[in-house]
């Protein structure tokens, strides 16, 4: 059974690890060019440093969950992105604000990565291990669209001590929800201190290079288009995808979901950059962008679980959870670069995802995948 006790904890924490650090985006960029005078490259700079540093621990990422209880890793993980949300009040330089920044980027790569990449599995019948690390993604997804909403509602309600605290107690939410997990203590295994397990899978990086398109599009709107309706509408789209994916079962060829998917999403492109202001033609486009988001994810992620070898699952889909959130910053500091027009780039670079996948990432998938494919 997929939607026993254990999973659907790690999955409610997940959606409110996501919620947590996706509230602070837009929160930590206006505050640093209201109070700090930052201009929104600058803002965007300093918040993005949390994309590399997620990279930072994790090499030691197989070495932590196969010498210490893998809940204990969770939980500190998710101890550390929180206590650093008290902290931001208190600096006093630019510099400091980079730096906690560094500090839960790393937290949030050992908390993905023990969650989503250790327990889930472990927690998860060999079976249904695929349509769990679908379902833990789309959580992902889930979490990060409410966590906007969020911080675009609570902006002008609530101080931005107020919505630190909020982030903070989310994450101490989701710290208990991981603390009800059961799970087999595993003996302390002889392992390497580095390595490349539970952390990157070079086998997967072209098709999650080629993923990083949907996120890229998705981080430019985050920027370009700070609405919460407009985050909602796109929220729906995607579940949209999910309704049809569960009412159509049957394996979908992956050259028509993906050229689907990009499709929409330049569809909805076009729509926000030709009829932004007429309200009803903004959300349309929100919701074609979210549902084809979710068509091109869809693919992209099962490329993800799929071209791993046997016992390599774990290290694929952290490579899939990490690219993801490059993409995200990639795209917010794409759309704050000086007289850029983020819409037209995303189009361009969601023209050109297209592209690369029809041309070359489908054929690449079908002869290193270990399972037959269409």
């Amino acid at each position: 059974m997929l939607w026993n006790k254990n999973f659907s904890l790690l999955v409610a924490a997940n959606v409110l690890l996501y919620m947590a650090v996706y509230l602070l985006y837009p929160l930590l960029h206006s505050w640093l060019m209201v109070e700090w005078g930052c201009t929104p490259l600058q803002a965007a700079v300093t918040v993005g440093v949390f994309a590399p540093a997620m990279f930072l621990l994790g090499a030691f990422n197989n070495y932590w969950v196969d010498r210490y209880p893998r809940k204990s890793v969770a939980m500190r993980a998710l101890l550390v992105i929180g206590a650093v949300n008290l902290l931001y009040p208190h600096v006093g330089t630019t510099l400091q604000v980079g730096g906690l920044r560094l500090l839960q980027g790393a937290a949030f790569g050992v908390a993905v990565m023990a969650t989503g990449a250790t327990l889930v599995i472990d927690v998860t019948p060999g079976k249904k291990r695929t349509p769990a690390n679908r379902v833990f993604a789309w959580s992902c997804i889930v979490g990060s669209a409410l966590g906007l909403i969020a911080a675009l509602l609570g902006g002008g309600r609530l101080s931005m001590e107020q919505l630190l605290y909020v982030s903070s107690a989310l994450c101490l939410a989701g710290m208990i929800l991981v603390s009800l997990v059961e799970v087999c203590f595993r003996a302390p295994l002889d392992v390497p201190v580095c390595s490349f397990d539970r952390f990157l899978l070079f086998r997967s990086l072209p098709a999650g290079l080629n993923m990083l398109v949907v996120p890229f599009v998705l981080g430019v709107l985050v920027v370009a288009v700070p609405d919460a309706s407009f985050y909602f509408s796109t929220a729906v789209g995607f579940l949209g995808y999910v309704l049809v994916r569960q009412l159509y079962t049957r394996p979908m060829n992956g050259r028509l979901q993906v050229f689907i998917g990009q499709l929409f999403v330049i569809a909805g492109l076009l729509a926000l950059t030709l009829y932004a202001s007429t309200p009803w033609i903004l959300y349309s486009g929100a919701f074609c962008i979210g549902l084809g988001s979710g068509f091109s994810i869809g693919q992209f992620l099962r490329m993800m679980i799929l071209l791993p070898h046997h016992c390599e699952r774990a290290s694929g889909f952290q490579t899939y959870l990490l690219l993801w959130e490059t993409g995200i910053l990639l795209g917010m500091l794409a759309a704050c670069l000086p007289e850029a027009n983020s819409l037209a780039l995303a189009f361009i670079v969601a023209v050109v995802g297209l592209l690369v996948y029809q041309l070359y990432l489908h054929d690449y998938f079908v002869r290193h995948v270990d399972t037959p494919t269409t």
